[in-house]
């Protein structure tokens, strides 16, 4: 195996182990722009750009947009190359504890964007999230990061002989898919033990906090697996496999283009897309807005932009499961390490054009990077992605890409550590091929 691939996938592993939600996704790219020289910027003030300048904003803790200022940008636009960071799990509701006549205490929680149920069962899972607390304003919360780090919760399995046949379709989120948190005594006082950890972690007292958004996530780092550590399994996969991919790109990227090379994370992708920091709300064009206008330019030159500007969309696409064949579609159903993926879709769900796939497959052959096409199996739906809610915002040409994966929403999920080490190198020759 090539040790740069397995470098690389060994660091994708390190960072979804550090980013057990989308908030913590976001901390940990900043923390990087920051050390690379990256300056961070606000809505709050004048941006007074600089030709070849490194900067980044955030959106909400959850989203983020970073860009390389170009030289002759109305001209050449921006190589834009997006990602989501939200992933599918459960979410704790704001009054959590549940103590039953045995005293079982559980969380109550609800899911978040269609998880497949029975992969979260018996396993290890913890709590991460942010919380807010009292700031000098009721307006100005103070907000902190938290994640509990240990095995605190298990959501157990009836024993095969008390299934009676239940399949995914049966299981109950509201009554099955509590997590168990601990067995208290009697005088135990269950109302606010949630509170009490996170205080207890975060150092500070549970009177301090005013709210939070927790959420589940299984504690254990995922792994290479393969005799020739072929697949990378872990959580989150969809999608930070590809915000990761298109971090580590940037990194990578040293070319001073004419045009502006962009990276957006958005949050939201996998239900509404319109929360802040979505695809479909107005933070990306804010922020081409204010760009445009720190270079003097006006409406005009915006369009223009957008005109001459080309977005690669990121987003894990499924793979052909050699135990279910006919869950592929017969002649576009790509194969794991056998190359990154042009996403198709009918119905407009993905924004590939023939012209935008033209664009992608030309840069993969000058490069020398193996790719295939997918489409779902037509008695499917297929997944959505940002790209189309996106284009209600900024027109762009766009492409959808992603690699191959196996049991999308799953609780661990697989993809290929050649697919994920390629999309990385035709992510930097996107950038780098000259204007």
């Amino acid at each position: 195996m090539n040790k740069e691939r397995l470098n690389i996938a060994n660091k994708l592993l390190e960072f979804i182990h550090k980013s057990p939600t989308k908030y913590h996704v976001i901390d940990n790219i900043k923390s990087a722009l920051l050390e690379q020289g990256y300056i961070p910027l606000s809505f709050n003030e004048k941006w007074e750009l600089t030709l070849h300048g490194n900067y980044f904003i955030e959106q909400d803790n959850a989203a983020l947009i970073a860009f390389r200022m170009g030289e002759n940008m109305f001209e050449k636009g921006i190589r834009l190359i997006c990602a989501h960071t939200d992933s599918p799990t459960f979410k704790v509701k704001p009054i959590a504890e549940m103590k039953d006549a045995d005293n079982y205490v559980r969380l109550n929680t609800q899911g978040y964007a269609q998880p497949i149920l029975t992969t979260w069962f018996d396993k290890p899972l913890s709590i991460a999230g942010r919380v807010a607390l009292k700031g000098e304003s009721p307006f100005t919360p103070n907000i902190r990061l938290v994640d509990l780090a240990s095995p605190l919760l298990l959501i157990p399995n009836r024993a095969f002989h008390l299934t009676q046949g239940k399949t995914e379709q049966d299981i109950s989120k509201q009554k099955e898919m509590l997590p168990i948190l601990t067995i208290a005594d009697e005088e135990t006082n269950v109302e606010g033990i949630l509170k009490r950890m996170i205080g207890k972690k975060l150092q500070i007292t549970s009177d301090d906090i005013l709210e939070y958004e927790l959420y589940l996530y299984p504690y254990e780092k995922g792994q290479l697996v393969g005799m020739n550590a072929d697949f990378i399994i872990c959580p989150r996969q969809d999608d930070l496999t590809m915000v990761y991919a298109a971090h580590h790109a940037l990194m990578e990227t040293n070319a001073k283009n004419n045009a502006i090379n962009m990276v957006a994370f958005f949050d939201a992708e996998e239900e509404t897309n319109s929360a802040l920091g979505g695809a479909d709300t107005p933070f990306f064009r804010n922020v081409l807005t204010k760009i445009v206008k720190s270079m003097n330019g006006d409406e005009d030159d915006m369009i223009k932009m957008l005109h001459n500007s080309f977005t690669v969309s990121l987003d894990v696409s499924f793979a052909t499961h050699p135990n279910y064949r006919e869950c592929g579609d017969p002649t576009c159903s790509p194969v794991i390490n056998k190359g990154i993926t042009i996403k198709y879709d009918a119905n407009m769900h993905y924004a590939t054009t023939a012209l935008s796939s033209a664009v992608f497959q030309d840069l993969c052959k000058q490069a020398g990077i193996p790719f295939q096409k997918e489409t779902s199996h037509s008695d499917f739906r297929t997944g959505r992605t940002i790209s189309a809610f996106l284009q209600t915002q900024t027109e762009m040409r766009c492409v959808e890409v992603g690699i191959p994966c196996w049991a999308m929403h799953s609780s661990q999920e697989s993809c290929g550590t050649k697919d994920f080490y390629n999309l990385i190198r035709f992510l930097v020759a996107f950038w780098n091929h000259p204007t």
